[in-house]
């Protein structure tokens, strides 16, 4: 008889034998074996199905920036840690710069890390956690952007005292746009005011508020912008601690002010903008003078006008008089005939003082010409001459001397010379045989047939030899070296 177990259970083969029944053990089938590549990508695809979008709130610890520009760190708590990755495109879009010890929110998904066979989170998004959060991040917002100078005084564009076209850029159906567009119109009537309606709160409206300072500072004829909102919290307020709205501002062209909230109330626009108003209508006020003020103004500071230059005529008219009924204007000839007189009186002193210097000069020039002719070069010449005669007569003297002893000294080394000469035994009948170019002293040098050359006192002879003659070197023979064909 032969049975099986269930379908999952491995089958057991039964075996009748003399009516008794026996169990047969089969054997298992062997076991999977996964490799860890295997295992770990199993592992990440569960986790990734099962935390694909998680948000998570913790502590940032480790964090790092390297090169890439990726920022790595670990979110933790009191009782855990998981690594996290925020990569560069994420990391742009965030509000803050996130550091070590902030408490922060964050939305991403799990995944494994396969090299390294961990798991870690991939961040999307990031925000600080709390009010205090906030706080913070407005303070390194504050730091970073007041380090690079967006915050510099002498950066700061001024206000124009009389703008007639003024640009707006609020939530359009606000108080704040309202409260703006009445002041205004109360101050100046005259005043034109250029709306441009955006989202001042929640999700996009830091960029619709950037690129509406952006249209606006395309417009030739505003003179000014006003850019703010409402007061609220400071989640509210936050699109104006936006880093793209502070650096809209700075780039603007058009003097910015900002008018964010209420007077307790500050932002990063406050801080960049060429000027800060407390509230929205506090902003209209600053940027629009009263008209009829303005008019009352310049009329009374017409009719000062017209008092001083009024003061300064009636001064220059008495001046005038005073100077009028002086004597000079009476009878100018008393004040002239003085200096005549005086004129007078200086060209005859300057004829004296001519002629005795004329005078003086005749008397200088006269003594010079007597010097000149004691010291006329003429009698020096003369002297000279003379002088140049007699040196020339004895330097001939000199050198006829000279010439005659020199010719004598040199005679007598031509004779020395000339006894000493080899040429003078040649007077006596010797003979000089050159043999290659070298005097011939020794027969042994020389065989027959070779060319020698015989110089004698007057001439030279080009001989063969025939025979050489060898004698003892003790009894040299006399014409040693002669021989003559």
């Amino acid at each position: 008889m032969i049975g099986w177990g269930t379908a999952n259970a491995a089958p057991a083969k039964l075996i009748m034998i003399h009516s008794k029944t026996i169990r047969v053990k089969q054997e298992e089938p062997s076991p999977k074996i996964y490799s860890v590549a295997e295992v770990t990508g199993d592992v990440k695809s569960i986790l990734e199905a099962a935390f694909d979008s998680v948000w998570v709130e913790g502590e940032i610890s480790n964090l790092r920036i390297p090169g890439s520009q990726h920022a790595y760190f670990v979110l933790k708590d009191d009782r855990s840690q998981i690594r996290c990755v925020l990569f560069k495109g994420f990391r742009a879009g965030i509000k803050f710069e996130p550091e070590d010890g902030d408490q922060v929110l964050l939305f991403g998904r799990v995944t494994v890390y396969e090299a390294r066979g961990e798991y870690q989170l991939i961040v999307e998004h990031l925000e600080p956690r709390g009010l205090g959060a906030l706080q913070k991040a407005f303070e390194k917002m504050k730091a970073r952007l007041q380090e690079e100078g967006l915050f510099d005084e002498e950066k700061k564009k001024p206000i124009p005292l009389f703008p007639w076209k003024v640009g707006v850029i609020t939530s359009g159906t606000g108080a704040a746009v309202c409260d703006i567009l009445n002041i205004i119109q109360r101050r100046n009537a005259k005043v034109s005011v250029l709306v441009h309606p955006v989202k001042v709160q929640g999700e996009g409206a830091a960029d619709e508020i950037a690129t509406a300072i952006q249209q606006m500072n395309k417009m030739k004829d505003l003179d000014v912008l006003i850019v703010g909102r409402g007061g609220g919290s400071i989640e509210d307020l936050w699109a104006f601690n936006e880093e793209v709205v502070a650096r809209a501002i700075a780039k603007s062209k058009l003097p910015v002010v900002s008018a964010v909230g209420h007077e307790i109330d500050f932002t990063i626009a406050d801080f960049v903008a060429d000027l800060r108003a407390p509230t929205p209508s506090a902003a209209a006020e600053l940027v629009v003078p009263v008209l009829n003020e303005t008019v009352r103004e310049l009329s009374k500071m017409a009719e000062q006008l017209f008092e001083n230059v009024q003061t300064r005529v009636e001064g220059y008219k008495d001046l005038l008089e005073r100077l009028i009924e002086r004597r000079f204007f009476k009878d100018p000839m008393n004040i002239i005939q003085p200096h005549s007189q005086r004129l007078d009186d200086l060209n005859n002193r300057l004829l004296r003082g001519l002629e005795q210097w004329v005078v003086l000069q005749r008397q200088k020039f006269s003594g010079k010409v007597q010097q000149l002719v004691h010291l006329s070069p003429e009698k020096n010449i003369r002297q000279l001459e003379e002088n140049l005669k007699i040196l020339n007569h004895r330097l001939v003297q000199n050198i006829n001397a000279t010439v005659k002893l020199e010719s004598q000294r040199f005679d007598g080394a031509a004779k020395n010379l000339h006894a000493l000469s080899p040429l003078a035994i040649l007077d006596r009948g010797y003979s000089i045989t050159n043999f290659a170019g070298k005097a011939l002293t020794q027969s042994k040098r020389v065989k027959q047939g070779d060319l020698v050359d015989i110089r004698l006192a007057e001439g030279s002879l080009e001989c063969t030899v025939d025979k050489i003659n060898k004698f003892d070197s003790a009894s040299p023979s006399p014409h040693e070296g002669e021989e003559k064909r």
